[in-house]
């Protein structure tokens, strides 16, 4: 058997066996869910008027503020129950946050009983505030809540009181302090004050919760259908955008197995990826981009986004490059410059399909975090994919480009995109940069579309992509290259905001289900289905109506990344189409259509071309 048709067959395999061993590494993780499920239920025992639903919605809260994946449900047939379900490693802490009814407790030892609960009506919070830069909390205390503590006062002078969130200690301090106004809560002095300082205010932030006591616990069967979507449902989604993409290479398409085997590859990246951030953030805090958020805050994001450009922009980026060139770009099917965007982005797309079986499986396949990662952060790796797979093409027909740049650039977007995704009141940005990315997408396609493929490798031997440049430069008319633009501008337009419309609504749906808490039925799932379809019909316009440019030169007729040579064209003529044209093309291979344009812009076309080629 010949070794290139051996490496064909050993390739087709590796897509299939990515997507098993994810599966089944998923499925074999202790928190993925479903497999590590418990239930535990809560009597609420607060006013009996109040429903058990409303309770479920600050329970839900309260866990979201903890970053607690769970599944909460109240049903009208258990009046006054709550059940949770979350991972059973997990479960003792979520007991805690739910005995915890808010608020902070003020002690006068950590072990005593509360004097006063700081929050909780009489004695409430009016605001809680970033202080010292981020790094403490201010907590604004209503005149009732001074009142109460100023009797302690006066009953104990000079007493010092613990503060605590349910039985984690926050502070101790002389009573003084606790009756300034605003009492400041301190976190440290390092880096990693201004996490634990956002985190506590998020959980004080949460709603009071009624007085809530465990009735039962318990482990639950695994649920194999919800461990397999949680694997299965990323690749899906990276297969659909990686559909996508090649539509715009339908002239000349790459071949499937190296597409695939390329995908995989970026898939199995995400290892050394991995492992960089991990042992990167493990140096120092301050090569931590959770921590160097600080948390969340605007004025922090130039630091954010140089970290995360360094650490996570630097660690996946370059991996997906490698991933792309270490196969692709050495093969001898690599030879068009619209081929370095597809590698490019099917080396993201299979990162993206790998790492969200995280995000999925640990979201307990929540529907803002689908709706997030499918319609911003996937098509966000294919953007930052294409970024550096346009300048790997480039090369193609530009021997002093170089990709090394690119790649800078394209670390810099992802670290800027991950940042603003962290930084409170930035996530808008995030999904402008992402827009931003859209076009510049479009433009390198437009670009590499302009050329065809490139005589690079010999047949002997195809692994030799550098062709050794020519001993004498070309003529000057070999060189001219005239174009003029063609396709449906207005359609394309069109088709694109229809895109992005589609997706804005299915997020918005699934951030209101998750927050209803509905349960999946035929009306949700058809307006689901139909959303979707009413994308891909979008994303399948964007495809069919991009506009491009017909190029032509010494070595004849390109258009939509297909070259056309002149020894194989037969004729050429207008068809006019109502107010639009086509340029029609016999040739050998059979008949050509480059267009629509407008009638005169197509006479322009073949009388330009009648010229080069007398």
């Amino acid at each position: 058997m010949r070794l290139d048709r051996f490496v064909v067959r050993i390739f087709w395999l590796f897509p299939l066996l990515l997507c098993l061993g994810a599966c089944a590494c998923a499925c074999s993780m202790p928190h993925l869910a479903g497999t590590n499920d418990a239930e535990l239920e809560y009597e609420s025992l607060g006013d009996p008027a109040v429903p058990a639903a409303l309770a479920a919605v600050g329970v839900k809260s309260r866990l979201s503020s903890a970053l607690v994946p769970s599944d909460v449900s109240a049903t009208e047939a258990e009046p006054g129950r709550v059940h949770v379900v979350v991972d059973a490693d997990v479960a003792g802490g979520v007991d805690a946050l739910l005995r915890w009814r808010g608020g902070i407790d003020v002690r006068r030892d950590p072990e005593s009983p509360p004097i006063v609960t700081l929050g909780i009506a009489p004695a409430t919070i009016e605001g809680i505030e970033p202080a010292l830069h981020g790094r403490a909390l201010a907590v604004t205390l209503s005149p009732a809540a001074r009142v109460i503590l100023a009797g302690e006062q006066a009953a104990h002078p000079g007493e010092r009181v613990t503060l605590t969130r349910g039985t984690v200690t926050l502070e101790s301090l002389p009573i003084e302090q606790v009756m300034a106004q605003p009492l400041v809560l301190g976190f440290g002095d390092d880096v990693l004050a201004y996490t634990k300082a956002d985190r506590t205010k998020l959980l004080l932030q949460s709603p009071v919760l009624p007085p809530l006591r465990r009735t039962s616990a318990g482990a639950l069967p695994p649920r194999w259908g919800l461990a397999a979507a949680s694997a299965i449902l990323p690749f899906a989604l990276s297969f659909g955008w990686l559909f996508f993409v090649r539509r715009f290479d339908r002239a000349r398409p790459e071949p499937m197995w190296l597409v695939l085997a390329t995908f995989a590859l970026g898939g199995l990246s995400i290892v050394p990826a991995a492992l960089v951030e991990v042992g990167l953030s493990r140096l120092t805090p301050w090569l931590d981009p959770s921590v160097v958020t600080m948390g969340g805050q605007m004025w922090a994001l130039p630091i954010a986004i140089v970290v995360t450009s360094l650490v996570v922009g630097g660690a996946e980026e370059g991996a997906k490059f490698l991933a792309a060139w270490s196969l692709a770009r050495h093969r001898h099917e690599f030879d068009e410059p619209v081929d370095g965007i597809v590698y490019g982005c099917a080396a993201a797309l299979g990162f993206a399909a790998v790492e969200n079986i995280k995000y999925f499986a640990f979201g307990r396949m929540s529907g803002v975090v689908i709706a997030m990662r499918a319609f911003e952060t996937v098509p966000a790796h294919m953007f930052f994919g294409a970024i550096w797979g346009w300048a790997m093409g480039r090369r193609l027909v530009s021997r002093k480009a170089a990709v090394w740049p690119w790649l800078v650039v394209a670390m810099v977007a992802h670290g800027t995109f991950d940042a603003l995704l962290s930084t409170d009141g930035a996530q808008p940005l995030a999904t402008g940069l992402t827009l931003a990315l859209a076009i510049a997408f479009i433009v390198m396609l437009r670009s590499a579309l302009r050329h065809g493929a490139v005589p690079v490798a010999s047949a002997s031997k195809p692994w030799e992509v550098e062709a050794p440049p020519p001993t004498e430069p070309l003529p000057a008319s070999a060189l001219v290259r005239t174009s003029w633009r063609v396709g449906s501008p207005v359609k394309f337009a069109l088709c694109s905001a229809a895109m992005v419309t589609c997706a804005f609504a299915l997020t918005l749906l699934g951030t209101v289900y998750e927050l209803l808490q509905h349960r999946v039925n035929v009306v949700i799932i058809a307006i689901f289905t139909v959303m979707l379809a009413l994308f891909a019909l979008a994303a399948w316009g964007v495809s069919a109506t991009i506009p491009l440019d017909v190029v032509v030169d010494a070595q004849g007729i390109t258009f939509a990344g297909a070259r056309t040579p002149w020894r194989a064209i037969l004729g050429m003529q207008v068809e006019p189409r109502g107010r639009t044209a086509t340029v029609r093309m016999d040739t050998a291979e059979g008949l050509v259509r480059v267009g629509p344009t407008d009638v005169q812009t197509a006479e322009v076309i073949v009388a330009a071309a009648r010229t080069m080629r007398a």
